[in-house]
């Protein structure tokens, strides 16, 4: 880092799947300086969860749940949440690199932007999913897809 340069501040948005830990060791491999002494990166992860569910995949309709059941989704989405922040954990440490976490609920794609806006990140790091680079880009579904449209900040999507 030259000196009066300010730190570079990346982000990874994390999810409940293999590919954004793939994103995560990507941006470890190529885009975190882990040199000691060199502080030239620092490093976000982000983990947002979705309300617990409100309507089913299968019929996209509107469904009520019992309490119960609310509880047991949002204990299930916590104990994800929890599964997937410690083993991204485990991957900045075998890097040693420093890192912040941060675990929110709401909608993914504009907790992740509306947080990438908030502290000023300088890139924003996520996943892409399967299905090829078209289907991926051109879905209305897709978080990578509305980041690029939304976020304020350079987006690369692995």
């Amino acid at each position: 880092m030259e000196f009066g340069k300010a730190a570079r501040k990346i982000m990874v948005a994390l999810h409940d799947n293999e590919e954004s830990l793939y994103a995560l060791e990507w941006a470890l491999n190529h885009l975190i300086d882990p040199v000691i002494g060199c502080n030239s990166s620092k490093l976000v992860l982000i983990y947002a969860a979705p309300e617990a569910m409100a309507s089913t995949p299968l019929t996209g309709k509107e469904i009520a749940f019992s309490s119960h059941v609310v509880g047991v989704l949002k204990r299930n989405q916590k104990r994800m949440a929890e599964k997937v922040m410690e083993q991204a954990t485990k991957l900045c440490e075998k890097h040693g690199v420093a890192y912040e976490s941060k675990m929110f609920v709401g909608e993914p794609n504009i907790v992740i932007c509306e947080m990438s806006k908030k502290l000023r990140v300088d890139l924003l790091v996520v996943e892409s999913h399967e299905g090829g680079w078209f289907k991926r880009f051109f879905s209305a579904n897709n978080i990578g897809r509305y980041c690029v449209d939304h976020a304020k900040c350079p987006v690369m999507i692995y």
